[in-house]
Formats: C-alpha cells, sequence, structure tokens
C-alpha cells in the first residue's frame, strides 16, 4: 500500500511517540504484566454470568455506577462522590491529565516510573520533568521536592513500577504541602504495600489518589479502576471520560467481589509471603540480585544480562518482562510473583542459567 502523508492527519507529539507494547513469547508460566496469578473461583464467575444474564443488555449502564461507588465508598469511608470510575486506572489518569494539565505546563515524574505516564503527558504537549531514582531505586527527597515545586501535576507511583520501592507517606505529604499543583498518587499496588495516601486525603484538595481492580483483585480482564479525590475535582473529572464508560459486565463483576473481601485478602498474604521467599533465595544465587520490592513484583539481575536472560527463561517456557529500556534498569528484567509452583519454576530455571 502507497506511504500516507502522516504529517498532515497526525498529531507530531503523536507521530514521534512508541507505542506502548510488550514483549510476548510461547509460555507456560507468565509473570510479565503483574497480574495475580489466580483466576476467580468458579462460583464467583457463575454469580456474575448469572446477574449479567438478569441484566438488559439493550440499555445503557448507567452515567456513573452510583451502586458501585456506595460500595467502594463505604468500605474506604468516603462519599461516593469523591469517587471516578474508569475503564482501568489509565483511563482515570488519561481524563485528570485532559481536563487538568494545558500544553507547556509541567508534569513531573520519578524516572523509572510506569510508561504510560510519560506516554500521556506528551500526548498532552506537556514538559516532563524526571526525577531520577538512585542507583538502589530510591527517591532522592531534596530533587523530588524542587522539582514537583512548580508542576501542575506530580504523579508520584507508590509502591513504584517497575522497581517495586516505596516512598514514605512523610515525603508524599511535604509534596503535596509545597506544590501549588495537583499531586496523583498512583496505588495500583497498595495491597501490597500497606502504606496508601488515603489517611492524609482529607488534608491536601490537590491529592489524588488512582487504584486498580487488575491486581489484587484479579480483575484485569475486566478493565476497572478509580480515583479517589475531593468532590470538586471529581465533578471537573467526569468532564474527561466519555459517557458510559463502565460497561455492565464489569460493574456487576465489581460488586460481586466486593462481597468477599477475604479471598482477596488471603491472596494478598500469600503474594507478600511468596516475594519474600523467592527474593531472598534467588539474591543468595552467585552472581544473582533480586531487589527488595513492596509489590507484587521485583527486578531481577542475573550475570547473563537482561536479554539473554529473558531468551533463555522464555525457552522454557517462562515469561518475565525485559525492562531495561527503562532509565537506570539497564541490567534488569521484572518478574511478577506467581503461584508456589510457579516461583519454584522460576527458582528453578535461574540456577540453570547460572
Amino acid at each position: 500500500m502507497p506511504e500516507l502523508p502522516l504529517e498532515r492527519w497526525i498529531n507530531p507529539e503523536i507521530l514521534a511517540q512508541p507505542a506502548y507494547q510488550v514483549k510476548i513469547s510461547s509460555h507456560r508460566i507468565k509473570l510479565n504484566q503483574n497480574e495475580s496469578p489466580w483466576d476467580w473461583p468458579q462460583p464467583l464467575k457463575e454469580e456474575v454470568l448469572r446477574r449479567l444474564g438478569q441484566a438488559a443488555w439493550n440499555r445503557y449502564p448507567e452515567l456513573r455506577p452510583q451502586g458501585l461507588k456506595e460500595k467502594l465508598a463505604a468500605g474506604l469511608s468516603l462519599s461516593p462522590e469523591q469517587l471516578v470510575l474508569g475503564k482501568g486506572s489509565n483511563e482515570v489518569l488519561q481524563a485528570i491529565l485532559r481536563v487538568a494539565l494545558p500544553p507547556g505546563e509541567i508534569l513531573c515524574t520519578l524516572s523509572p516510573t510506569f510508561a504510560i505516564y510519560r506516554l500521556l503527558g506528551e500526548q498532552q504537549r506537556a514538559r516532563l520533568v524526571e526525577v531520577p531514582l538512585t542507583a538502589d531505586f530510591q527517591v532522592n527527597d531534596k530533587n523530588l521536592l524542587a522539582a514537583s515545586k512548580a508542576a501542575r501535576i506530580t504523579i508520584l507511583c507508590n509502591p513504584n513500577s517497575p522497581t517495586g520501592s516505596l516512598l514514605p507517606l512523610e515525603l508524599i505529604e511535604r509534596v503535596a504541602r509545597q506544590t501549588t499543583g495537583l499531586v496523583i498518587v498512583d496505588e495500583a499496588y497498595v495491597d501490597f504495600s500497606g502504606v496508601s495516601a488515603l489517611p492524609i486525603l482529607e488534608h491536601y484538595p490537590n491529592l489524588i489518589i488512582t487504584r486498580t481492580f487488575s491486581k489484587a483483585f484479579a480483575l484485569a480482564g475486566f478493565r476497572l479502576g478509580y480515583a479517589l479525590m475531593h468532590p470538586q475535582l471529581a465533578a471537573q473529572v467526569h468532564k474527561g471520560l466519555l459517557p458510559f464508560n463502565i460497561d455492565v459486565a464489569a460493574i456487576i463483576a465489581a460488586e460481586v467481589l466486593l462481597d468477599h473481601p477475604e479471598i482477596v485478602a488471603e491472596r494478598v498474604r500469600l503474594i507478600i509471603r511468596e516475594r519474600d521467599r523467592l527474593i531472598a533465595r534467588l539474591d543468595k544465587m552467585p552472581g544473582v540480585t533480586a531487589w527488595p520490592s513492596r509489590a507484587n513484583f521485583f527486578l531481577l539481575a542475573t550475570p547473563l544480562g537482561p536479554r539473554e536472560t529473558f531468551a533463555q527463561l522464555a525457552e522454557r517456557g517462562i515469561l518475565v518482562r525485559d525492562v531495561s529500556d527503562y532509565p537506570g534498569c539497564a541490567q534488569v528484567v521484572r518478574v511478577t510473583v506467581g503461584t508456589p509452583d510457579e516461583n519454584e519454576a522460576l527458582v528453578q530455571a535461574v540456577k540453570e542459567l547460572l
């Protein structure tokens, strides 16, 4: 087909932007996307399907799903007006930047961090200010405070992806206190860290917390996330979302799953136990470094280097994430914590590599 004159039709920042991609190969063990290693129990799936079968498929879902918002808000001791729902927390982030980040304004993030922040910022034509982490993937408080002070929006992933490192709540509070802009704390992995900005939300009207059902709640296939913020901010962020953005299936699934917090709590406990056990075992191997993490994943370096490590594990049917193109991550892969059997297979595979 002929080459198209895309520069006439597509915004220049989009043309210059690489598409978000995930390297996939054939695998029997999938440890590359920070998903839950367990699907939902069949009886709960059947309950979701039963309720979905009773729903009117010819009607639009609720514009803003009030029942789901009320159930979520009650569990967080917030009002439903403080919640914004999206198809994954990424959609809510996109809406926030759409309504609050004019072209040319500063978007402050860490580096390395979740790649979506840069992609969304570039699409808004923002000026990106990225605060480098230290060699051991910790934040320099002074640098973050200086960079965020004049930022229109600061996004802090906590625990951070892909590093698994954790920002202290006191530092987040200092950022929120001294900046004139908004501060977004992305808590996609909060269930595995035990540290949340929720206790200080009411004290800082410029603070926004985003969360997802994709990780601890094992609902990645339904794409559902949410944000917590001041009600007046929420009213404006809703304008950045398309109407009826949450489909009936996602609403029903979330409502069913929220009735079973004990399942989530037990799985989180097992993942944390497996994470710490796995990191300790791998880190004892000659030439191997497994970094401490407060998420459901961790960084791993072997003497083979990241690309060969990825390839050799893939040959053994184990899929991890090569993040060596992230700043400061040239020597590492990222590994999601799996089931005990999957984790044992990873340990044995790394032994073979050595």
